[in-house]
Parts: C-alpha cells; structure tokens; sequence
C-alpha cells in the first residue's frame, strides 16, 4: 500500500516573505492584491497585523488608518512557486519523489514514502523528523501521512499528523468539508445547506450529491478514500549526487570504514565536477545488518567538492561514531548542490586566505558544532545594539571578507559595543550640550577631546522610536567611550569602549 506524506505551511505567502524579508518579523505586516480602479486590498496578515485590528478583505486604506504602522508588501505568486520548489529539492532527503500538490496557488508539498520511513526508524520518528528539519529551517510546517494523497492532505490541513494503514476514510470523517480540496463556490453552497463536515456529506445518496454538487464533491471524496487514484507529479530536477559502496560481507572495524569513505568521497567529487558544482552539506549514511540506518552529515561555510578538502572533515565526524552493528553498505551524498566557477590562478593571496578560513571554519565545526562557531552578520539598522548579529558560520552564505557596511570607515563604532546600555552619570556639559565630565564605576572622568553629536534615529514605523545623539569622548586616562544623550529625556548612557 502507497504512503504519502503532505506538507503543508500554513499561510505560505507570509511565510514567504518573512524568511525573505527577516527584517519585518516581529512586526505587523499585510499581503495586498491591487483592484482595478479601486486601490488595493488586504489579503493576508500577520499575526501582529490581527491583533491590532487588521483583517484580510480591508482596502489598504482602511488598514493603514487602523495600523498607521502596517508594512504592506505586494503578493508574488511566482515567487511564492519558486521557492516552495526549492523547498520541494530539499525535502528530497527524505524520498525522491517529491511533487507541488495539483492547485493554482500551492502550498503543500508531496512526499512519497512508501517503504521509506523505516530508514528514519518508523513513520512516528520521520514524522518527528521531517517536523524538526523544517522548523529548524524557519519553517512552520503541519504534516501528515496516509494511504492517499487526499487523505494526507486532509489531516495535515487540518493539524492531524497520522493515519493507520488501510484506513483512510476513518479519521477524516470527522474533519470539516475544507480539508477535500474543494473549490470555493463549492464550499459557500455547502455551508448555506449546513453541510460542516465530511462525515454529513458521505451520509447523503452518491446520486444526491452528484445531482446537487456537480462531479468535484464525488471526486474528491473518491480520492480520499483511494477508490480514484492520484499521483505525485515530481519536481524535475537532476539526480542526486550520490557514491555508494556494498560490501561482501557486513564489517565492523573502523578503519575499513574509514578507508571506504576516502573512496566515496573521490568518487563524489568526480560526480560534481562533472556538474560544475559544490556542495555546502555532506551527507554519510550507514546500512546496518539487522539494526536501524545510521546517518551523519558535515556542513560547509563555502561550496566544496575536493575530496582532500571534505576527508577531514568527514572522518571527523565518523571517527567518535559507535556503529550499533555491522555495516552492510554505505553512502555519501552531497544535498546541497551550487555551482561553482571554473578555477583560475589569481595574482593575489585573497582567495587563498578565504579557502583557509573556510577550511578553518568547516574543521571546527565538525569538532565543536554548529552553534559553537559563530561570525558576525551586518544588518541595515541604524540602531547600534541591532545593526549585527551572531549567527553560526556554516549558514554564512559567503565568509566575513565581504565588505559590511561599516568598512568604509567614514562611520566609528567600537568593537567593544555592549548589548544594553549603561546608564550614566554627565556631571558637565559645555554650553553647546557636549559632555565634560561624568561619573563611571564610582570614579570621576573629565573628558579631554570630544567628537560629535552624531544623530541616530529610527523610522517612524516602530513602536518606540530611537532618538539619540552620540559622543566619542577622551578622558585623561586616554580611554575613548561611546556615549550617548537620549533626547526625549535628556538621559545619558554609555555604549561602548574603543581599544
């Protein structure tokens, strides 16, 4: 019997643009669709957007003059296709046959699974899984298995997560008419005749409800419950990139192992260069005999695919494994795929320090972890505290040489910048309203040189407005500080230190 597994994102178009646009989370936001001659209308909110009074059908005037505040941003139903695409390439570690579910505006996608989940351990554990990765990924995802794809549809639409084998009509039942895909005409008749759920419409004659609802109702109750059949049409995409090697005979001695990996990872460089690309993550798996697959991945800070490059790091990680029983075979596959350039020599040594970082970078992550090795990412914000964040160097889409948008060096900011202002104690201010001398740590600082102001302020779209006025002052000890004059107040505060 086939297994499916949907996966659905709620509000996908909003989730969408917040992981494309991370700068509006925490903050109320509305998809709008224009209308001829009328402006344009709200379509979709935030959840921020909702509870300050927002709704979906409100003219975009109407919501500004609601939530003065509101971001508006205009759907894209193209890119909402492309990336649930990408999306779709990446589900493929858990089957190769993934597909967009058959509608205008798709937000689901299909997994065929059938004599698959016992590689993750079960259907409860590729549930677990599967609803791990993509939230770890930023994703809001509900999803569910079943014998159909209706019947998966159905459940992850609607929060469910399994259905038994060779039940498929059971557990929906009791969900309401929405979860059988159908059209909305369709479901405005329904709810004028009272019709809620799915068990009151397989209550009523077959000839009835073809009579009165036209062939989409019998359809999709049909599909449902398996008695129409429907396939995953799967994204067209190239075949995996990878190299495995069966043995004769199950091994359990390391160093075999290790050596078989070697092998495996030469022959999946081959595989890439053949395509022209490199890989950002790196995948092992190992067969066992009579005991459960086990699996380690390495992740990359840059696209590799030289084989002297990925063995360290991927012996590494197999190293300090403790295989549970023999290996009977063993994989490696290469999940994230992006081109790289034809090589060239180059006249200096940038591009030679970049790979050592890199190499650097992959090697203590493969040690430490990926949250234990972090780098700084520039942010567009005026606001000092938010204008960069730490975030783990394996999701680094390119290393730090980049230039950030303080490299100019037309704007001084401390390296030592602390994340919550220090209030503080001005005892002098020149008449101009620069400070003098103030108090810090109980000791008294007179201030011998003095730069600015240097006005930071916020949009006016945010909840509470930054206003600030700043100072790089030198005391007689020859220690440079960041200070700052709050202007609604007239607080003062100190930011940071220079070294």
């Amino acid at each position: 019997m086939p297994r499916v597994m949907c996966v659905h994102f709620p509000h996908w178009s909003l989730q969408r643009i917040a992981q494309q646009q991370p700068e509006l989370r925490g903050r109320a936001f509305a998809l709008t669709r224009p209308i001829a001659g009328k402006g344009s209308k709200i379509i979709a909110c935030s959840r921020l957007a909702d509870q300050h009074g927002v709704r979906p059908g409100m003219m975009v005037a109407e919501a500004l003059a609601t939530l003065p505040t509101l971001t508006c941003v205009d759907e894209d139903p193209d890119a909402d296709r492309a990336v649930l695409i990408q999306l779709a390439e990446w589900s493929q570690r858990f089957s190769p046959i993934v597909g967009l579910e058959d509608a205008v505006a798709p937000t689901c996608l299909l997994i065929d699974v059938t004599g698959g989940a016992a590689c993750f351990g079960g259907e409860d554990a590729l549930l677990r899984r599967a609803e791990a990765e993509y939230r770890a990924s930023g994703w809001i995802a509900q999803i569910a298995l079943a014998d159909t794809i209706g019947a998966a549809w159905a459940l992850a639409a609607c929060g469910l997560a399994l259905a038994e084998r060779h039940a498929s009509a059971k557990p929906q039942a009791a969900l309401p008419v929405h979860a059988l895909r159908l059209s909305a005409p369709t479901l405005a008749l329904l709810a004028q005749l009272g019709i809620e759920r799915i068990e009151q419409l397989t209550a009523l004659p077959r000839a009835q409800i073809a009579e009165r609802f036209g062939p989409e109702v019998g359809r999709r109750l049909d599909q449902m419950c398996g008695r129409v059949a429907e396939v995953i049409t799967p994204i067209h995409g190239q075949p995996d990139a990878v190299a495995s090697w069966l043995f004769d005979d199950p091994i359990e001695r390391h160093e075999i192992m290790l050596k078989v990996l070697d092998r495996l990872l030469e022959r999946l460089q081959t595989i890439l260069e053949q395509r022209h690309c490199g890989t950002r993550l790196v995948e092992c798996v190992l067969e066992l005999d009579g005991a459960e697959t086990q699996r380690f991945e390495c992740s990359l800070s840059r696209p590799a695919r030289l084989a002297s490059y990925l063995i360290p790091l991927m012996r590494l990680k197999l190293e300090p494994i403790r295989v549970m029983a023999p290996v009977r075979a063993m994989c490696v596959r290469a999940v994230v795929l992006e081109r790289l350039p034809e090589e060239q020599p180059s006249l200096f040594d940038q591009e030679a320090n970049e790979t050592e970082l890199a190499r650097l970078l992959d090697s203590l992550t493969s040690r430490l972890g990926k949250e234990a090795v972090t780098t700084v990412r520039f942010v567009a914000d005026p606001q000092p505290e938010l204008a960069c964040r730490f975030e783990p160097a394996a999701h680094r889409s390119s290393l730090p040489f980049s230039r950030s948008p303080l490299a100019s060096g037309d704007i001084h900011r401390p390296l030592q910048l602390f994340t919550r202002p220090t209030p503080l104690q001005v005892i002098a201010t020149a008449p101009e309203g620069r400070p003098q001398r103030f108090h810090h740590a109980g000791t008294e600082q007179v201030v011998t040189r003095c730069q600015g102001p240097e006005r930071i302020e916020t949009g006016w779209w945010r909840a509470a407005d930054i206003q600030r006025d700043y100072y790089l002052v030198e005391t007689t000890d020859g220690t440079r500080w960041w200070i700052f004059q709050r202007l609604d107040d007239g607080r003062w505060f100190l930011h940071g230190c220079f070294d």
